[in-house]
């Protein structure tokens, strides 16, 4: 059975086409993604552009066509922060499904985190212990803590790096002034949220999506003057980090396009990305976090499986385990 997740998300649309194996584990076919900026100017007027969603349209319908192509049998579609927040998100969703009888579910911050936590956790390391999710998309971050059991603390913040970079980094290069209030706007809405994090002791921190994978290359690439392979479970340091904010504090749009392991569509955010991580850690105390490529599309199809597990066991048999990293 051959599945396809969309996830359309603030800053990039991704597709991940799975086969779900006789032993119930699943096989990444495809994935693809476009970094299609639908929530680009939408946080102000709480508007989806129509040159945004053009957009949007054109490369679902894409996707659409290469999944049909391997043969998927199920379609799971999902959109974040920025059709969420949308007034005229509905509008959008409806002609996604015109266009290619997708059904787009709007899911909340706090399910977009469950999800994010389940994919997450499955190929780490962490089974029993308390562990803090971090999930920084371009609308909203995610922040989560549990055991894989029970979730201590699970939260959305409208702290994504599109949004934060549309209201307080506005010059090119940003001032420091404006940089240093866009710390206290993050300190001032993680306030409380800290304070009930802190108290669980979590062993384990693990950082999901673009930015925070993106922040990794980055470290990673500055150091060793190569290309990171394997950024899944690749650990970042604070001290790196600080390092690499440093260098690129200053430096305008074209100069950071140079960066090593920049990727170039994230020139713009990155910069409001590592002032929200840098903020985080310090917040938080925390000294390294290691970075998972699972996601909430990882999450979805192992949330499908899950939910699904009665009917998929009739005619399979063995433990449902998540899909490898490929």
């Amino acid at each position: 059975m051959n599945i396809a997740v969309f996830d359309i998300g603030t800053n990039s649309i991704h597709m991940l086409v799975v086969e779900i194996q006789p032993d119930s584990s699943f096989r990444i076919l495809d994935r693809e993604k476009d970094t299609t900026r639908l929530g680009d100017g939408s946080f102000e007027k709480r508007r989806l552009k129509k040159s945004s969603m053009r957009r949007a349209w054109n490369v679902i319908g894409a996707f659409h066509k290469t999944a049909k192509k391997l043969h998927v049998s199920r379609t799971i579609g999902v959109a974040t922060s920025a059709v969420r927040d949308a007034k005229n998100g509905k509008e959008f969703i409806r002609e996604v499904y015109r266009r290619t009888g997708i059904r787009i579910r709007t899911i909340s911050g706090d399910e977009e985190g469950r999800l994010i936590e389940l994919a997450a956790r499955s190929n780490m390391d962490v089974k029993g212990k308390k562990t803090l999710v971090i999930d920084i998309g371009g609308g909203s971050m995610e922040l989560i803590v549990g055991d894989g059991k029970k979730h201590y603390f699970l939260k959305s913040f409208p702290l994504g790096v599109a949004r934060l970079t549309d209201h307080f980094l506005s010059k090119d290069p940003p001032s420091q002034k404006q940089m240093r209030k866009l710390e206290k706007h993050i300190e001032k809405t993680l306030g409380d949220a800290v304070q009930k994090i802190r108290k669980h002791k979590v062993v384990k921190v693990i950082g999901t999506a673009g930015t925070m994978i993106n922040l990794g290359s980055m470290a990673y690439e500055d150091e060793y003057s190569k290309r990171l392979k394997l950024v899944h479970h690749f650990v970042l340091q604070r001290k790196r980090l600080e390092e690499i904010h440093e260098k690129i504090t200053g430096l305008s749009l074209k100069e950071r396009l140079n960066f090593p392991g920049l990727d170039s569509k994230r020139a713009d955010i990155i910069l409001a990305g590592s002032i929200l991580v840098r903020t985080l850690m310090r917040l938080l105390a925390m000294d390294r976090i290691t970075i998972s490529k699972q996601g909430i599309r990882e999450g979805l199809i192992l949330d499908y499986m899950d939910k699904n597990r009665k009917s998929l066991l009739r005619a399979r048999s063995g433990k449902i385990r998540a899909g490898k990293i490929r």
